[in-house]
Protein backbone atom coordinates (compact mmCIF):
# COMPACT_ATOMS: atom_id res chain seq x y z
CA UNK A 1 0.00 0.00 0.00
CA UNK A 2 1.24 3.75 -0.43
CA UNK A 3 2.47 5.06 2.63
CA UNK A 4 0.24 6.70 5.16
CA UNK A 5 0.44 10.44 4.02
CA UNK A 6 0.07 9.88 0.86
CA UNK A 7 -2.88 7.99 1.46
CA UNK A 8 -4.14 10.37 3.59
CA UNK A 9 -3.45 13.27 0.77
CA UNK A 10 -5.47 10.62 -1.59
CA UNK A 11 -8.17 10.66 0.86
CA UNK A 12 -8.55 14.13 1.24
CA UNK A 13 -8.18 14.26 -3.15
CA UNK A 14 -11.08 12.65 -3.05
CA UNK A 15 -13.63 14.10 -1.05
CA UNK A 16 -12.79 17.46 -2.51
CA UNK A 17 -13.29 15.99 -6.01
CA UNK A 18 -16.58 14.68 -4.48
CA UNK A 19 -17.91 17.52 -3.26
CA UNK A 20 -16.85 20.13 -6.22
CA UNK A 21 -18.44 17.51 -8.54
CA UNK A 22 -21.46 16.62 -7.03
CA UNK A 23 -20.63 13.38 -7.10
CA UNK A 24 -23.53 11.40 -5.81
CA UNK A 25 -23.87 7.71 -4.00
CA UNK A 26 -26.59 5.58 -5.96
CA UNK A 27 -28.44 4.62 -2.32
CA UNK A 28 -27.06 6.79 0.26
CA UNK A 29 -26.11 4.77 3.02
CA UNK A 30 -24.61 1.65 0.80
CA UNK A 31 -21.83 1.02 -1.48
CA UNK A 32 -21.87 0.66 -4.98
CA UNK A 33 -19.11 0.36 -7.94
CA UNK A 34 -20.42 3.68 -9.31
CA UNK A 35 -21.22 7.44 -8.43
CA UNK A 36 -23.27 9.46 -10.46
CA UNK A 37 -23.35 13.61 -10.63
CA UNK A 38 -25.44 15.29 -13.57
CA UNK A 39 -22.93 17.36 -15.98
CA UNK A 40 -22.82 19.44 -19.93
CA UNK A 41 -20.82 17.08 -22.06
CA UNK A 42 -18.13 18.57 -24.13
CA UNK A 43 -16.52 16.19 -25.65
CA UNK A 44 -16.66 14.67 -29.74
CA UNK A 45 -20.13 14.45 -30.78
CA UNK A 46 -21.52 10.20 -30.49
CA UNK A 47 -24.36 8.64 -31.16
CA UNK A 48 -25.45 5.25 -29.09
CA UNK A 49 -28.73 2.95 -29.28
CA UNK A 50 -30.21 6.15 -31.61
CA UNK A 51 -29.43 9.09 -29.23
CA UNK A 52 -27.06 11.80 -30.74
CA UNK A 53 -25.38 13.30 -27.66
CA UNK A 54 -24.04 16.77 -28.71
CA UNK A 55 -21.15 19.02 -27.02
CA UNK A 56 -23.52 20.99 -24.56
CA UNK A 57 -25.64 18.07 -23.73
CA UNK A 58 -26.73 17.49 -20.30
CA UNK A 59 -25.62 13.67 -19.00
CA UNK A 60 -25.16 11.47 -16.86
CA UNK A 61 -21.60 11.22 -15.87
CA UNK A 62 -20.07 7.75 -14.45
CA UNK A 63 -17.56 7.75 -11.89
CA UNK A 64 -16.07 4.41 -10.58
CA UNK A 65 -15.59 3.68 -6.54
CA UNK A 66 -11.96 3.75 -5.76
CA UNK A 67 -12.29 2.35 -2.48
CA UNK A 68 -13.82 -0.67 -4.67
CA UNK A 69 -10.65 -0.88 -7.25
CA UNK A 70 -8.35 -0.61 -4.20
CA UNK A 71 -9.92 -3.27 -2.55
CA UNK A 72 -10.61 -5.92 -5.92
CA UNK A 73 -6.34 -5.10 -6.39
CA UNK A 74 -5.53 -5.46 -2.77
CA UNK A 75 -7.21 -8.93 -2.36
CA UNK A 76 -6.87 -10.54 -5.76
CA UNK A 77 -3.07 -9.86 -7.39
CA UNK A 78 -4.15 -11.19 -10.70
CA UNK A 79 -5.38 -8.14 -12.58
CA UNK A 80 -7.94 -10.09 -14.49
CA UNK A 81 -9.35 -11.58 -11.56
CA UNK A 82 -9.69 -8.32 -10.03
CA UNK A 83 -11.56 -7.15 -13.04
CA UNK A 84 -13.87 -10.02 -12.77
CA UNK A 85 -14.10 -9.11 -9.27
CA UNK A 86 -15.20 -5.75 -9.89
CA UNK A 87 -17.60 -6.60 -12.76
CA UNK A 88 -19.26 -8.84 -10.55
CA UNK A 89 -19.75 -5.67 -8.38
CA UNK A 90 -20.86 -3.88 -11.64
CA UNK A 91 -23.59 -6.32 -11.84
CA UNK A 92 -24.86 -5.86 -7.99
CA UNK A 93 -24.86 -1.80 -8.82
CA UNK A 94 -26.66 -1.92 -12.04
CA UNK A 95 -30.32 -2.60 -10.48
CA UNK A 96 -29.23 0.65 -8.20
CA UNK A 97 -27.79 2.65 -10.96
CA UNK A 98 -31.08 2.08 -12.87
CA UNK A 99 -33.24 3.86 -10.02
CA UNK A 100 -30.91 6.82 -9.50
CA UNK A 101 -31.28 7.24 -12.82
CA UNK A 102 -34.60 7.88 -12.81
CA UNK A 103 -34.48 10.85 -10.09
CA UNK A 104 -35.85 13.86 -11.61
CA UNK A 105 -32.82 15.72 -11.38
CA UNK A 106 -31.91 13.18 -14.42
CA UNK A 107 -34.64 14.19 -16.27
CA UNK A 108 -33.41 15.83 -19.13
CA UNK A 109 -30.24 13.37 -19.14
CA UNK A 110 -30.79 11.15 -22.02
CA UNK A 111 -26.95 9.15 -21.75
CA UNK A 112 -24.73 7.91 -19.14
CA UNK A 113 -20.97 9.07 -20.03
CA UNK A 114 -17.35 8.10 -18.05
CA UNK A 115 -13.96 7.50 -18.63
CA UNK A 116 -12.91 4.40 -17.06
CA UNK A 117 -9.55 2.30 -16.96
CA UNK A 118 -12.13 -0.55 -15.79
CA UNK A 119 -14.49 -1.49 -18.24
CA UNK A 120 -13.31 -5.02 -19.50
CA UNK A 121 -16.68 -7.06 -20.17
CA UNK A 122 -19.03 -3.30 -19.29
CA UNK A 123 -20.43 -4.13 -23.03
CA UNK A 124 -22.68 -7.13 -21.15
CA UNK A 125 -24.43 -4.66 -19.17
CA UNK A 126 -25.76 -2.21 -22.29
CA UNK A 127 -22.62 -0.34 -22.40
CA UNK A 128 -20.50 0.77 -25.59
CA UNK A 129 -17.08 1.44 -25.36
CA UNK A 130 -14.80 3.63 -27.40
CA UNK A 131 -10.78 4.08 -27.62
CA UNK A 132 -10.19 7.87 -26.55
CA UNK A 133 -9.49 10.15 -29.32
CA UNK A 134 -5.25 10.95 -29.97
CA UNK A 135 -4.41 14.51 -28.03
CA UNK A 136 -3.75 16.04 -24.94
CA UNK A 137 -7.39 15.40 -23.45
CA UNK A 138 -6.42 11.46 -23.93
CA UNK A 139 -2.77 12.29 -22.61
CA UNK A 140 -4.09 14.28 -19.65
CA UNK A 141 -6.91 11.07 -19.00
CA UNK A 142 -4.22 8.36 -18.83
CA UNK A 143 -1.59 10.43 -16.58
CA UNK A 144 -4.72 11.22 -13.57
CA UNK A 145 -6.05 7.61 -14.07
CA UNK A 146 -2.29 6.14 -13.88
CA UNK A 147 -1.89 8.12 -11.04
CA UNK A 148 -5.09 6.92 -9.06
CA UNK A 149 -4.15 3.50 -10.19
CA UNK A 150 -0.69 4.23 -8.74
CA UNK A 151 -2.37 5.32 -5.12
CA UNK A 152 -4.34 2.53 -5.05
CA UNK A 153 -1.32 -0.09 -5.65
CA UNK A 154 1.91 0.28 -5.00
CA UNK A 155 2.34 -2.49 -8.27
CA UNK A 156 0.61 -0.21 -10.12
CA UNK A 157 4.04 0.34 -12.81
CA UNK A 158 4.00 -3.41 -13.22
CA UNK A 159 0.50 -3.97 -13.33
CA UNK A 160 0.32 -1.09 -16.12
CA UNK A 161 3.28 -2.69 -18.27
CA UNK A 162 1.96 -6.49 -18.20
CA UNK A 163 -1.51 -5.54 -18.80
CA UNK A 164 -0.99 -2.46 -20.96
CA UNK A 165 -4.19 -3.71 -23.24
CA UNK A 166 -6.64 -4.27 -20.51
CA UNK A 167 -5.80 -0.88 -18.74
CA UNK A 168 -6.50 1.60 -21.67
CA UNK A 169 -9.01 4.66 -20.69
CA UNK A 170 -11.86 4.12 -22.45
CA UNK A 171 -15.09 6.53 -23.03
CA UNK A 172 -18.15 4.28 -21.95
CA UNK A 173 -21.67 5.08 -22.98
CA UNK A 174 -25.22 4.13 -22.70
CA UNK A 175 -28.31 5.24 -23.34
CA UNK A 176 -30.19 5.71 -20.11
CA UNK A 177 -33.28 3.80 -21.57
CA UNK A 178 -31.17 0.62 -22.34
CA UNK A 179 -30.01 0.56 -18.70
CA UNK A 180 -33.54 1.24 -17.42
CA UNK A 181 -35.03 -1.34 -19.91
CA UNK A 182 -32.16 -4.36 -18.89
CA UNK A 183 -31.93 -3.49 -14.95
CA UNK A 184 -35.29 -1.19 -14.29
CA UNK A 185 -37.50 -2.51 -11.43
CA UNK A 186 -39.06 -6.30 -13.16
CA UNK A 187 -35.79 -6.74 -15.25
CA UNK A 188 -33.33 -6.66 -13.21
CA UNK A 189 -33.65 -10.35 -11.35
CA UNK A 190 -34.15 -12.59 -14.74
CA UNK A 191 -31.31 -10.52 -16.63
CA UNK A 192 -29.19 -11.17 -13.72
CA UNK A 193 -29.29 -14.50 -14.48
CA UNK A 194 -28.00 -14.17 -18.09
CA UNK A 195 -25.72 -10.99 -18.24
CA UNK A 196 -22.64 -14.06 -18.01
CA UNK A 197 -23.51 -14.96 -21.81
CA UNK A 198 -25.46 -12.54 -22.96
CA UNK A 199 -24.09 -9.45 -25.51
CA UNK A 200 -25.84 -6.82 -26.60
CA UNK A 201 -25.57 -6.59 -30.36
CA UNK A 202 -26.51 -3.01 -30.72
CA UNK A 203 -24.06 -0.96 -32.28
CA UNK A 204 -22.19 2.48 -31.12
CA UNK A 205 -21.77 4.89 -33.78
CA UNK A 206 -17.87 5.87 -33.31
CA UNK A 207 -16.75 8.96 -32.74
CA UNK A 208 -16.44 11.97 -34.83
CA UNK A 209 -13.23 12.63 -36.26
Amino acid sequence: MPSRALRAVFDVWESLFHRAFRLEDLEPGTEHLFFVAKRRYFGRGFEVDGIRVNPGDRVVELHVNNDMVERALREDGNVVRAMVQLLRQARISMPALARAVQRERFADAQVLYGVTMIHRGIERFGFHTYPLPNGIAKSLTTWHLTNVLKMLNPDANHIIETHHDVLQPKLVVASKAKIIEMFGEGNAVSHAKTTELSVDNEQAVPLES
